[in-house]
């Protein structure tokens, strides 16, 4: 079984298990956008492209790391037509990649006016010829999709749902308090984890909701004493109002809304009704709450409050580092063979290299916690992560268990059960 995580812009989304090759072909189409100007469709990522070969260079940047389009710079590398320009997107993600949709915008305009001329080509306007709409710090619009976005009238379908008496009953489950903000109207149920939040949909039983919940609660106070253990990474979270969307499936409702509307820079990982087994509590294979959730923390938290620690770019951090080392080399794509010294040799060509240091970083915890040391685990998942057990990663990957049991930086070190019950003061 193999694993599939895309980080989108800053958006994680899934860790879906692939259950079969695709056998479609790889096909671009021209299309006429009703402006003019014909535009070239990639089948394969969905994405709309100018049909400048240099313009969807740079639109490929402004696509990934501005509005949250996908893995657009390797759709671009990968599936447009005309690589003249294939360098342009590569020197734009590794120098201007930033958390920030405003300065990355700015700088790529600056980048384009001062470099346009040696690629011999005209300096033009991003925000006019990529459609862009900048509001109050935020850019939306872009080329888009080529499928048709969800109605604005999109029935959600909700059931109402059954206030039923649960073992975990620390948290309270209430109706959706947000149904009017951007990607939110199709979930029926909240909860409020230390001021963070958990969206449900309506397939998803009250038991999956609450399970997520101690998860979470469980991954930010590792003690349980009722504190969270690292009060500068949950800040961060606060701001970023860091939250957990729970779909019925990857085609449901909300999934489709969420995805098109959602504007917000909270979340990084999704959850599906299939993923969620409150019984297997983080069992790979059955239960991906603790996966998913550790993305989120780590990818809005760890890695904005401790970058020389954690920073996912290239050559960027202590985890980087590590990473290099135990792929068996610095691959900013998935290399055809990994050396046969590496032991994290993930294969999913829609991760890139900031998304492999992200599951890199939950391999290791997870490894730590034991949650993988047992042999059934160990043999479905040794084609991505060798070390299954914390005695295999302290002796074989020493720089990334010494960086994750490092206290200064309060990661977790117990593995969540699901049941959350704060010793009283």
């Amino acid at each position: 079984m193999t694993k599939k995580a895309i980080i989108v812009s800053g958006l994680l989304i899934g860790c879906q298990t692939n259950s079969k090759e695709s056998n479609e072909t790889e096909t671009t189409t021209i299309e006429d956008t009703g402006t003019g100007d014909s535009s070239i469709i990639d089948a394969e990522c969905g994405l709309v492209w100018p049909i400048d070969p240099f313009h969807a260079a740079v639109y490929s940047f402004v696509a990934e790391y501005i509005l949250v389009f996908g893995p657009a710079v390797g759709c671009f590398l990968d599936y447009y037509p005309d690589q003249t320009f294939g360098t342009v997107a590569e020197e734009l993600e590794t120098t201007l990649r930033t958390a920030e949709p405003m300065l990355a915008l700015e700088d790529a305009q600056q980048w384009v006016n001062d470099n346009a001329a040696i690629y011999d080509q005209p300096v033009f306007n991003l925000i006019a010829v990529f459609d862009l709409v900048v509001h109050d710090n935020t850019v939306t619009g872009g080329l888009g999709f080529a499928e048709e976005p969800p109605s604005e009238n999109q029935d959600c379908s909700n059931q109402p749902w059954e206030d039923n008496p649960s073992e975990n009953n620390y948290f309270e489950i209430t109706d959706n308090p947000n149904p009017d903000l951007p990607g939110l109207k199709c979930f029926n149920r909240h909860v409020d984890v230390l001021g963070l939040s958990i969206y449900a949909e309506d397939a998803l039983t009250n038991q999956q909701v609450l399970h997520a919940a101690a998860v979470l609660a469980e991954l930010l106070d590792n003690d349980e004493d009722g504190v969270v253990d690292d009060q500068d990474l949950y800040a961060q979270l606060l701001s970023s109002e860091a939250m957990i969307p729970m779909f019925n499936s990857e085609s449901s409702a909300a999934a489709e809304d969420f995805f098109y509307n959602y504007q917000g820079t909270g979340v990084s990982a999704v959850l599906f009704a299939n993923e969620v087994d409150p019984t297997q509590p983080g069992h790979w294979g059955a239960d991906a709450t603790v996966e998913e959730i550790m993305h989120t923390i780590n990818h809005r938290g760890h890695v904005a409050v401790y970058p020389e620690a954690f920073g996912i770019a290239p050559n960027s951090s202590l985890l980087t580092t590590a990473m290099d080392i135990a792929r068996g080399g610095q691959f900013l794509s998935v290399p055809s063979t990994y050396p046969e010294e590496a032991w994290y040799h993930y294969d999913d060509e829609t991760c890139d290299y900031e998304c492999m240091a992200i599951e890199y970083i939950y391999w290791a915890q997870v490894s730590n916690m034991g949650l993988l040391d047992d042999p059934q685990t160990c043999a479905g998942i040794d084609n991505e992560w060798e070390l299954c057990s914390v005695e295999l990663l302290q002796s074989t990957d020493a720089l990334v268990y010494d960086l994750i049991t490092d206290p200064q930086y309060f990661l977790p070190q117990l593995a969540p059960d699901g049941t959350y019950s704060p010793i009283a003061d």
